[in-house]
């Protein structure tokens, strides 16, 4: 009876267990989401305007509104979180009154989370995109015409691979306060204005988290009216409406691989302004070229004021075509942490009064310049190369400045007010100028190639780049022999000066192990200020063959190198901190090294050629030039000649077994074949 009733329970409760996950399937599938429906606008469509679908009742959050070919004359408002997008392959074009689109989080709804994808948006009275909702995207539009291309006031925002033209002020706005805001793959062109033209222009108001502008062109800028200015990408701002800079908040900015060309101002232009609090920061591989603005102007082609404590890098930026009348400057960087600018190029930039080539300045820990290209930077007045601060260590490392022209002209300028190393740099004058001025307490200038200048080395002195100290400290002295009151708290602060400037004229400056493209440097090309300064011994240019005798068609390596110092000392070891780039001439008079002269670069302080005997025997004298020259001579002895042993151990050909003639024959007979062969082919 127990058992039966067991059983008897047993199967209530399968049953029951059976109801269960019968009822908990269907509570499951009824939660399931209910796919998007989609709405389609046009001729013989569900719609025939863009606004009434949106506004339709039935139309619901994540719906997508897909619109057909057509003109589409209206300002459409969302409200809703769609999908608003161009039918594939269609032309859709919208003509507004004001605003094509403007993406709203008010009272009438929230469009946050919407998507604007693939319109031609044509003459809009103000905009071609609003936004002040969040979480949006606006992708593959052609924006033409307007004052502003896309508009964005609202937080994790993606602009992408649209196509903006012909605007009156701005390609890109951002207002921003939080989230996100990425910037990628647009092309910005012909924007043109009077006063005020820019590509990329974003304020922050509150704090972002990332900051993302990549792979973007920006090209044929103009603002040519009175005090006409232009931004390429600007973020904050150097100066303000009050006069001070404003800083935009932004945690991680990353700027990369955009391009900025053909821009045209007649006061300023800014290709890059980029003044932010973010704790880390990427510019790398951005190329900016063909910055010209007018009289009395200003460009600086890549501007970054980096106000947080992490790392900033910039590198494999490109800059090139840079003319200004008052200043032009190729890259210039400020950091609060620790600033690295690496593999950038800067050329061509001319005509300004002061023309800077680049600058990078660690404001409170360490700068680092390594393996930069800075060429033909010319000025009527000033000219600078490469300029390094650091207000704790400096770096600087394997760059090469060439061709850096002015009335006042030096190719690097270097402070460190703790440490300073200079290492492995290439700098080449024309003749005049100098090659390097320093800054620091502790200097460090080895293994550089330092040619060709007025001056190869001067410790930094007030007096040699403009007024005395005595004369900069004058306006507090005739203040405090005007105003006697008022010395008890203007003398401390002019002795804190006067001692803080005699410091920093006070280099103590190791200068030993350069080579300065000759083998016996003057004296008088040094200049140690009130510090002190110590170049002996230098490198000497020396030239190698290997091996010294050849016979004709054969070859002998040629190595120049500066491996050795006056003194005797060997530094083969340290060849991985020795300069490299521009260059050794080799000649010969005998055989040939390419021609009669080839022209290679130094690698790592070496240099190789090859010398083929190629002309008879003889000697060639063989030399390399680096301002110095050098020779030396390798022996070409004539062809060696094949003599027919008559050794009785020879054996003559027709002992071999097979007489000559039968091996001409055989000859024959395999041409033929081959003729044979070559015919039917």
């Amino acid at each position: 009876m127990y058992r039966v009733k067991g059983v008897y329970l047993k199967m209530n409760k399968k049953k029951t267990s059976i109801k269960v996950i019968f009822l908990i399937s269907i509570l499951f599938f009824s939660f399931t989401p209910v796919s998007a429906a989609q709405w389609e606008v046009g001729t013989g469509q569900t719609y025939t305007t863009i606004q009434s679908a949106v506004d339709n009742a039935n139309t619901l959050d994540d719906d997508v509104i897909n619109v057909h070919s057509g003109t589409y004359t209206e300002d459409v408002i969302v409200n809703k979180k769609l999908i608003i997008q161009a039918n594939n392959g269609d032309y859709v074009e919208v003509k507004p009154v004001n605003t094509g689109f403007t993406v709203v989080n008010d009272g009438t709804g929230n469009g946050s989370g919407s998507t604007i994808d693939g319109f031609q948006i044509n003459s809009p009275g103000e905009t071609g995109v609003n936004i002040s909702a969040t979480n949006c995207t606006v992708k593959n539009n052609v924006i033409s015409g307007g004052k502003t291309g896309i508009a964005v006031y609202g937080g994790n925002t993606t602009v992408l691979d649209n196509i903006i033209s012909g605007q009156s002020e701005t390609g890109v706005l951002g207002n921003l306060s939080s989230g996100f805001f990425t910037v990628s793959g647009n092309f910005i062109s012909n924007i043109i204005s009077g006063k005020l033209a820019n590509g990329i222009t974003v304020s922050i108001n509150g704090s972002l988290t990332e900051f993302n502008v990549t792979g973007n062109t920006i090209s044929h800028i103009n603002a040519l009216g009175i005090n006409g200015t232009v931004f390429g990408i600007q973020v904050g701002k150097s100066k303000g409406a009050d006069g001070n800079p404003e800083v935009a908040n932004v945690t991680s900015l990353v700027i990369t691989n955009n391009i900025i060309k053909n821009i045209r101002a007649a006061s300023a232009i800014m290709g890059m302004e980029l003044v932010t609090s973010s704790m880390d920061a990427l510019i790398h591989d951005n190329n900016i070229s063909q910055l010209q603005a007018g009289a009395g102007s200003s460009v600086y082609a890549l501007e970054a004021a980096i106000i947080g404590n992490g790392s900033v890098r910039v590198s494999k930026n490109s800059i090139s075509g840079v003319i200004a009348d008052e200043q032009a400057v190729g890259i210039v960087t400020v950091a609060l942490g620790d600033l690295v600018m690496d593999n950038n190029r800067v050329t061509n930039i001319s005509n300004a009064k002061a023309a800077v080539g680049m600058l990078g300045v660690g404001l409170l820990k360490n700068a680092t310049l390594t393996s930069n290209i800075v060429s033909d930077i010319t000025s009527p007045s000033i000219a600078a190369g490469i300029v390094g601060t650091a207000l704790d260590h400096l770096n600087i490392l394997h760059n090469t400045v060439r061709e850096v022209n002015g009335d006042n002209d030096v190719a690097m300028v270097t402070a460190g007010f703790n440490t300073t190393q200079i290492k492995g740099n290439n700098l080449e004058g024309n003749g005049g100028g100098i090659g390097m001025v320093i800054c620091s307490s502790n200097g460090t200038i080895n293994y550089n190639r330092i040619a060709n200048f007025e001056s190869y080395i001067q410790n930094f002195l007030f007096s040699n780049f403009g007024p005395s100290i005595d004369e900069i400290l004058k306006p507090i002295d005739d203040a405090m022999k005007n105003h006697p009151e008022l010395e008890p708290i203007l003398k401390p602060i002019r002795d804190d000066l006067d001692k803080l400037f005699h410091e920093l004229e006070n280099s103590n400056t190791n200068a030993t192990y350069n080579w300065y493209g000759n083998n016996r440097p003057d004296d008088a090309k040094f200049f140690k200020g009130n510090g002190t300064l110590n170049y002996y011994p230098w490198l000497v240019l020396k030239i190698n063959a290997n091996p010294s005798t050849i016979s004709a068609g054969q070859t002998s390596t040629i190595t120049a190198d500066v491996f050795h110092d006056v003194a005797g000392g060997d530094h083969r070891a340290d060849a991985a901190m020795f300069f490299s780039g521009p260059q050794v001439r080799f000649t010969t008079n005998l055989g040939n090294v390419g021609s009669k002269s080839v022209t290679v670069q130094w690698i790592n302080g070496l240099a190789t050629a090859v010398l083929r005997g190629d002309e008879g025997p003889g000697i060639a004298t063989v030399t390399a030039t680096d301002y110095q020259t050098v020779s030396t001579m390798v022996t070409i002895l004539g062809a060696s000649k094949t003599f027919t042993s008559t050794n009785k151990l020879t054996i003559g050909m027709q002992k071999t077994g097979m007489p000559l003639i039968w091996i001409v024959l055989a000859i024959l007979i395999v041409l033929g074949g081959f003729i044979d062969t070559r015919k039917r082919y």
